[in-house]
């Protein structure tokens, strides 16, 4: 694991570059409970121009994995610790931003993929940093409003691409909340497409399949 950057991450150099010599990052943050590993196992999905960074979260849980910020289970509502989680939006952004230099990639090159509560910080900071990454992949999160915070940054995002996805049968978050991110990215204005599948939380085959396709588009535009 690379020690050198303000979290601890996985990294997987691309194999070859594009025709201008240059090459995409892609950095994910995993969910609550995981690790770098996670995700980052992923990495053979993504062609191989890419740089593919996945940071492990700040905070070690007792049975070895990590999260972003603590949650609390009161019956059945999960309540978020908002200040832990706005400092965890800080961290990721800063994070993104700092890989992007040290691997030489320019704003629009970024990708940001998040699970979970990777997904949920990633809305934070295409809320309120819209410069650091131009596609962005939400795997099963929703908006939190702590997260993304009363105000949105200025700035156009129409160049912004999104992939969202969640589940139907998700017990964690429920597809309800999942949707919800829909009126979100619209009054954003970016670019974006929204997918359901009928799993639980986490990601299959077949939505693996369109993020191969969507970001193969998106390499191609």
């Amino acid at each position: 694991m690379e020690t050198d950057l303000t979290l601890r991450y996985n990294y997987a150099p691309p194999t070859c570059s594009r025709e201008d010599g240059t090459n995409p990052l892609i950095v994910m943050a995993h969910g609550y409970g995981a690790d770098a590993n996670d995700l980052f196992s992923m990495a053979g999905e993504f062609p191989p121009v890419f740089h593919v960074v996945a940071p492990r979260a700040p905070l070690d849980l007792p049975y070895g994995g990590a999260a972003w910020y603590s949650l609390d289970f009161q019956g059945e509502r999960m309540v978020s610790d908002i200040p832990q989680a706005v400092a965890a939006r800080e961290r990721l952004a800063e994070f993104v931003a700092e890989a992007a230099r040290k691997y030489g990639v320019a704003p629009h090159d970024v990708w940001l993929l998040g699970f979970s509560q990777g997904a949920i910080l990633s809305y934070g900071i295409l809320s309120r940093y819209p410069e650091r990454a131009r596609y962005y992949l939400p795997l099963s999160g929703y908006i939190e409003p702590g997260i993304v915070g009363p105000e949105v940054a200025p700035g156009d995002r129409s160049a912004i691409k999104v992939l969202a996805m969640h589940g139907t049968q998700d017990p964690v978050i429920p597809i309800e909340a999942g949707r919800e991110v829909q009126g979100f990215l619209k009054r954003l204005g970016v670019d974006f497409r929204f997918h359901e599948f009928p799993i639980g939380h986490g990601i299959s085959w077949e939505g693996m399949g369109r993020i191969r396709t969507w970001v193969d588009e998106q390499l191609k535009g």
